[in-house]
């Protein structure tokens, strides 16, 4: 268990005992744990305790998190969205529920920083995985994501799956408006505004003109997908899509 901040051994040991004895009900093989508790420093935070678990269930990356005032209800809020993860997994054509009050409720608190201050200070560059828009879907609900980055098996495109809109399922393909091959169990919503060709820095001003907190873009230098997003400390992260284009069809 990893702990950054103020974590009090009884805390540590409270969540530790919590996830263990849910690992131990789990229908499947948990083949690996991480537990990371994070205290933030603001002391105007109304959810202060940050308690976030990856799991590796089956062979399959599971990843959850929660906030709360104390890390006892942390933990009882992990445990929960853990719990509806699995399920999610266990029934992958039941799309994840929308809006999804709760969870917003339970994020961990953002700083506000103002603009000017604000830097990308997390670059992330990796191979997309290749998958149908429902397999994203799912990888990004399991992994409690907002968004997933991936190549579209369908198209050969970079592309992007996020929660938004009337259904909480949303593709956007660098080119093109082609709904998803079928069959299709997701209540897809396609995006059909030309995604721009950016820079990082572009991007950055751009997340500030939209209400979304990232922003999905052909980078200016590789033509790949990426996406630029801001953090919980108020600066912001870039992920982009290594080595070359993949072929489209």
């Amino acid at each position: 268990m990893q702990a950054t901040g103020e974590v009090l051994d009884g805390a540590r040991e409270y969540v530790q005992r919590q996830l263990a004895a849910f690992a131990r009900r789990v229908s499947g093989d948990v083949d690996a744990m991480r537990v990371r508790l994070t205290t933030f420093r603001q002391t105007s935070a109304a959810r202060p305790a940050l308690a976030q678990a990856n799991l590796v269930v089956d062979g399959r990356p599971v990843r959850a998190q929660a906030a709360a005032p104390f890390f006892r209800e942390a933990a009882t809020l992990l445990r929960a969205r853990l719990g509806g993860h699995l399920a999610r997994l266990a029934r992958p054509a039941e799309p994840r529920s929308w809006p999804d009050a709760r969870h917003a409720h339970n994020r961990p608190p953002a700083v506000a920083l103002p603009a000017a201050r604000r830097k990308i200070v997390r670059r992330k560059q990796y191979p997309l995985a290749r998958s149908h828009p429902d397999e994203a879907a799912l990888a990004m609900d399991v992994m409690d994501y907002d968004f997933h980055l991936f190549v579209d098996a369908d198209t050969g495109q970079d592309s992007l799956v996020y929660r938004v809109g009337p259904t909480g399922y949303r593709l956007a393909r660098l080119r093109g408006l082609r709904p998803p091959t079928a069959p299709a169990s997701i209540p897809w919503t396609i995006n059909v505004h030309g995604v721009p060709r950016l820079s990082p820095d572009e991007a950055a001003e751009r997340v500030e003109t939209t209400e979304l907190p990232y922003r999905f873009f052909e980078h200016s230098a590789t033509g790949r997908g990426s996406v630029l997003y801001r953090r919980y400390d108020g600066h912001y992260g870039l992920l982009t899509a290594a080595g070359p284009a993949p072929e489209t069809t």
